[in-house]
């Protein structure tokens, strides 16, 4: 018999470490034991596919943390321990998926039978138009509950507006699919069992719409993933010419599938990179297993793996669409499908194939290195077509109108969700802890009419990197993509006045010349609920005082810019007042070509400090072609790195990725015109790290160190070694020395 009340009584303490150890030892003992019984009775084989899994872990260690004088302080107020659970759960590569679970929730005071499934099942069906079967596959007294601390029940007729209400602002809620009784009384063995039995009965129906909904998209995903296991395709033909493929190894993107750079070389010049993702669905966009082509910060593919899934053979026919509202979309899409057909695509009007895949052997039969190819090759076309790429020809191609590729990133919306914008910078490339992703948002967001961060510290940390990433975050983008609310202007040293912001008048040309930066301030009048952001990049390469004073005043009081007087001038206004939607960030780095900052605009802006790097998440993203060959090299670096950090001369994360680039360019030289390893190092040392040396006796135990550090682990009489030697000998001569001569 388990008695209900005094359960909720246990989730009730308000002692988190002796709650977990009560609900540890009183209740998960009574519940498994029937829980266990249940998936005996309905005949599931435990073992790699279907497993029981309860909260047991959780509690053990937060009980365990709650003891920890470390961590007692953060577990003291937690809600952990006020539920308990035991699950069966599918197991499809290395994804679970739940079938049921028994739950006893003391936050809500209930006990419940359920099935839980996160948001992307049912965006499938409402995308595909299965919703109302599934929904009505949910036996009439079951509820959908959503929420982990407080559960909501959601009415089936508000299901389907529910779910496309969360998809525009990226809301993925979970569900749970089933029956409640109150968490109180008694219930015995017996009854509970039944309970169990019957709503595995009356959840069948549902749950073949789930395992379905499962074993397509594993079926889908695995195409991708064919697709993805080859790097075999060398070479490419396009308009004529003769390229060179290089396909990187795959690294993961985010949660939800893999991504693989490749670049298109011409002898030996680079001539773009792209990415092909491979998605399990796209977060923003589709719930459908997903390939995409990206060239020069655009998705020209887009397209679901769906479409190929069934029975027999299938071709692959994908759908291009080109649209902007400024230029000719059909002359584009006309000229795109003509270079499709020359370069032996099938094509249908605005479609084309890139394959055909057999879903009885579950292959191409294409095979895969041409279907591959099919993409890539079809994804620089369009780019060309729609002037993103200019690529070479042998013959003269029809004249056609510029115009931009459509993908989904046309009706870009903001979100300043924390949590969004966190975890798009933390699925980059990029190294940046998350004080300082926090550090900047607040910067930027916590006042609600001025928005004025600079980023200050060494070079190569990745100042540009990190306004680009939130900014692109801020949109939903990935680092690569274009953002047309983000916008980089380098300062130059001969900016002297705000001409070199606002523009000015020319009486000479009786027109009014205008900047980028006046741009983005008339584009951010237009849309005042978009964010602009400014990026002035090496701001101090002129005095900011100097050509910043107007816009500055103008912010802080809230007062028009006067431009010009000219009635004749219908564009530009007379006087210009800076919108609340502009967001400006400046890089400063601080060296003897740089000015210092004024008190004036240091008063008006929060300052951010970039020198500390974290290699060793550096090192987790680099590529895995690279990690396995540059192991010892990419130690050596890291441990001249610390001796020079001690001294505040250290290299950032620019430097490192360099210096790893040329070490791993030489060891895909043919071995006879390979440079010894060791040398190679000597010479990215002395190239990259010691042109930066420069200093007086301060400096003097640096070099000591240095030049012990070089005989353990350079070649004897290193490059390096002879530069650090004689930057010792001209310091103990001149009392100052410097890397140059």
């Amino acid at each position: 018999m388990l008695d209900l009340t005094y359960y909720q009584s246990l989730f009730n303490e308000d002692n988190t470490e002796i709650r977990c150890r009560k609900v540890l030892d009183e209740i998960s003992p009574a519940v498994k034991p029937i829980f266990q019984r249940f998936v005996e009775a309905i005949g599931v084989p435990l073992g790699s596919e279907y497993i029981v899994k309860s909260y047991d872990v959780t509690l053990s260690t937060t009980y365990s943390d709650s003891r920890n004088p470390t961590y007692a302080e953060k577990k003291k107020d937690s809600d952990i321990g006020r539920k308990y659970f035991v699950k069966l759960n599918r197991k499809v590569d290395e994804k679970e998926y739940n079938f049921l679970t028994l739950e006893f929730d003391g936050l809500n005071k209930m006990m419940v039978i359920h099935m839980e499934l996160n948001f992307i099942p049912f965006w499938a069906w409402v995308r595909n138009e299965k919703i109302q079967n599934v929904l009505n596959a949910i036996p009439a007294n079951y509820s959908t509950f959503t929420g982990w601390a407080e559960k909501n029940i959601l009415a089936k007729d508000e299901f389907v507006s529910f779910v496309k209400g969360c998809i525009k602002p990226r809301k993925r809620p979970w569900f749970q699919i089933g029956t409640s009784l109150p968490l109180e009384g008694t219930i015995d063995e017996e009854t509970l069992l039944k309970a169990l039995h019957d709503s595995w009965e009356e959840l069948g129906s549902f749950r073949r719409f789930y395992m379905e909904e499962i074993d397509v998209s594993k079926k889908a995903y695995d195409a991708l993933l064919k697709l993805a296991a080859t790097r075999n395709i060398k070479e490419i033909k396009l308009l004529g010419r003769e390229y060179s493929i290089d396909i990187a190894a795959l690294e993961n993107e985010k949660s939800n599938g893999k991504r693989q750079a490749f670049y298109i070389n011409e002898g030996n010049q680079l001539v773009t990179k792209g990415f092909i993702y491979y998605l399990q669905y796209h977060d923003k966009n589709s719930p459908f297993q997903t390939i995409i082509v990206q060239l020069e910060g655009h998705n020209h593919i887009f397209t679901s793996a769906r479409e190929i899934i069934g029975t027999s053979s299938k071709e692959w026919w994908i759908t291009k669409v080109f649209a902007t509202h400024k230029l000719d979309n059909h002359a584009i899409m006309t000229e795109a499908m003509r270079l499709l057909r020359e370069h032996d695509f099938d094509v249908k009007g605005y479609s084309y194939c890139v394959g055909t895949f057999n879903n009885d052997t579950e292959s191409f039969a294409e095979g895969v290195e041409r279907v591959k190819k099919n993409f890539i090759q079809s994804a620089l076309l369009f780019a060309h077509a729609s002037k993103k790429l200019e690529l070479s020809s042998e013959e003269p191609i029809g004249e056609t109108d510029v115009v931009n590729s459509t993908d989904p990133e046309e009706g870009l919306e903001p979100n300043f969700t924390f949590n969004e914008i966190i975890n798009t910078i933390s699925a980059s490339q990029f190294t940046f802890s998350n004080d300082i992703i926090r550090d900047l948002h607040l910067n930027l967001t916590a006042l609600d009419d001025k928005h004025f961060v600079l980023l200050s510290g060494i070079s190569g940390t990745g100042k540009t990197q990190l306004c680009r990433l939130y900014a692109n975050a801020v949109y939903g983008l990935e680092f690569e993509s274009e953002n047309p609310y983000f916008t980089i202007i380098p300062v130059r040293p001969d900016w002297t006045d705000a001409s070199a912001l606002f523009g000015y008048y020319s009486s000479f040309e009786k027109r009014y010349v205008k900047t980028e930066f006046l741009n983005v301030l008339l584009n951010s009048l237009k849309e005042r609920e978009k964010p602009h952001f400014i990026l002035l990049d090496e701001m101090n390469l002129a005095r900011v005082e100097y050509y910043l004073s107007d816009y500055l005043s103008a912010v802080e009081s809230r007062k028009e810019i006067p431009l010009h007087q000219d009635d004749s001038i219908i564009d530009i206004p007379k006087k210009l007042l800076i919108p609340p939607n502009v967001y400006v960030l400046g890089t400063i780095n601080v060296d003897e070509t740089t000015h210092s900052i004024s008190d004036k605009v240091l008063d008006r802006a929060f300052v951010m400090t970039l020198s500390d790097v974290d290699f060793d998440s550096f090192w987790e993203r680099v590529d895995q072609d690279l990690k396995a060959a540059l192991t010892r090299e990419f130690q050596i670096l890291k441990e001249l790195h610390h001796t020079l950090s001690r001294f505040e001369l250290h290299f950032g994360y620019r430097t490192m990725g360099e210096m790893l680039q040329k070490l791993y360019a030489n060891h895909q030289l043919p071995e006879e015109h390979q440079m010894d390893p060791m040398d190679a190092m000597d010479r990215v040392i002395s190239e990259k790290v010691l042109t930066k040396v420069r200093g007086d006796e301060r400096i003097s135990e640096m070099l000591t160190e240095m030049e012990q550090w070089m005989e353990g682990n350079l070649p004897p009489n290193s490059i390096s070694l002879q530069h650090v030697k004689r930057m010792k000998e001209e310091l103990e001569y001149y009392g100052a020395t410097q890397f140059w001569r």
